[in-house]
């Protein structure tokens, strides 16, 4: 066997290996985003571990666009949990439909929506009412003019 042919065979079998080595490593960082990916759509983790797992799915595959849409599914329905635990009607309606319209379907999301629009018309309707008082005769408020 002429010594051309020996380092010919074996520059291919180190090509070879190279290529299944990049190709085991592709698969494994696949397989560790798609993980990423299951774990946030599971519904018995907290929302904050949810919203980590879909933002590290979608930072491993940038270009992987279910991914990226359920990172930010995720991001808003926790900022607008956030926002309404904190009593900010307006962000949480605006953060919850944003991710609303990402997962149309997602009935978890749809009633933390609606409880959403639901206190903010309640705290709307208040707000308007105070308001009004303040415009009467001395800007007081008397008792009547407050609703329990």
């Amino acid at each position: 066997m002429p010594a051309t042919s020996r380092f010919t065979r074996r520059g291919l079998l180190a090509a070879a290996a190279a290529a299944l080595l990049a190709a085991a490593i592709a698969a494994g960082w696949h397989a560790a985003a798609f993980a990423a990916y299951r774990d946030a759509s599971g519904g018995g983790d907290a929302l904050a571990a949810r919203a980590a797992s879909a933002e590290r799915a979608a930072h491993m595959e940038p270009w992987n666009r279910e991914f990226a849409r359920r990172a930010l599914v995720q991001r808003q329905w926790e900022r607008g949990s956030e926002l309404l635990a904190r009593g900010d009607y307006n962000g949480a309606v605006d953060a919850l439909r944003t991710a609303y319209r990402a997962d149309v379907g997602n009935a978890a999301l749809l009633a933390l929506f609606r409880e959403a629009q639901a206190t903010q018309a309640l705290e709307t309707v208040k707000k308007a009412h105070l308001q009004h008082a303040h415009e009467g005769p001395g800007g007081t408020l008397r008792p009547e003019d407050i609703e329990r």
